[in-house]
């Protein structure tokens, strides 16, 4: 009965285990992809600063000239990013810049929560990053 009970445990716990591997919110553990995705995150905040500084300025006429370098920032990131939901919220940001860079009404909306979703993944990943909000007003 005691080999069946520990049979059963050490089951459960492979299937656990697995289970939490395949999974793409947790970040990966090895040391090269955790300072790929520290420097990531630490790339980015000067980028997303600074486009959070624009939306707040309110100057909308100005924003797709002061965003046009934003893609490319963002592609450097991507280059080096290897954490899945990371390189989902940076895409999200380039998507919104490229939106806007083209000439399409800012969606702030989608870009304050490309924001918190980089903010959000930043801080499970261990980067000590601060990513400021857009103060519209």
């Amino acid at each position: 009965m005691a080999l069946l009970r520990s049979l059963s445990l050490t089951t459960a716990a492979v299937a656990v285990a697995l289970t939490l591997t395949a999974c793409d919110q947790i970040p990966s553990m090895a040391p090269a992809d955790q300072a790929a995705n520290k420097q990531a995150c630490e790339s980015i905040a000067s980028t997303w600063n600074s486009m959070s500084s624009s939306l707040g300025s309110g100057n909308l006429l100005q924003l797709p000239a002061t965003l046009a370098a934003v893609p490319t920032q963002i592609d450097a990131v991507l280059s080096v990013a290897k954490d899945k939901q990371l390189t989902e919220a940076l895409t999200s940001l380039k998507t919104q810049a490229q939106s806007v860079v083209a000439g399409a009404k800012p969606d702030v909306a989608g870009i304050v929560s490309a924001g918190v979703g980089l903010s959000a993944r930043c801080t499970i990943l261990g980067a000590s990053v601060d990513l400021k909000i857009p103060q519209l007003g």
